[in-house]
């Protein structure tokens, strides 16, 4: 049996694997950014890569704006990161597996989740 932690109550990461982990288990339906669909809940999050971190991310400056840490201080620009990964999606009444994108800081958790779109060549409808 794999140890497991739970975070935040909506993703479950394997013990092993720590805070980057390669795959994660979502608890709880996560809308995407753009339009009504959410990562499938009791899916799993797989091909985890982080594609970006700290200054390196475009959208850092914001990032630190909009997300202070629990007791209201500001987050650095190097605690970001930002992350791709493949996952089920749905809008209730369609499925289909794409690439999704997330940023991701340690006191935070994941935000801001969305599909990235490169055409209809991408997705497995399932």
């Amino acid at each position: 049996m794999v140890d497991e932690i739970k975070l935040a109550e909506e993703f479950i990461l394997p013990q092993d694997l720590n805070a980057m982990a390669k795959t994660f288990f979502v608890q709880t339906e996560k809308p995407l950014r753009d339009g009504d669909w959410f990562i499938k809940k009791g899916s799993t999050v797989t091909g985890v890569k982080v594609i970006a971190e700290g200054e390196n991310i475009r959208d850092v400056q914001r990032l630190v704006e909009m997300y202070p840490l629990p007791n209201g201080s500001k987050t650095q620009a190097q605690d970001w990161y930002k992350c791709r990964g493949t996952a089920i999606i749905t809008n209730g009444t369609q499925e289909k597996r794409t690439e999704i994108h997330w940023y991701q800081c340690e006191n935070i958790g994941k935000v801001e989740f969305k599909e990235k779109i490169w055409g209809d060549d991408n997705v497995d409808k399932i």
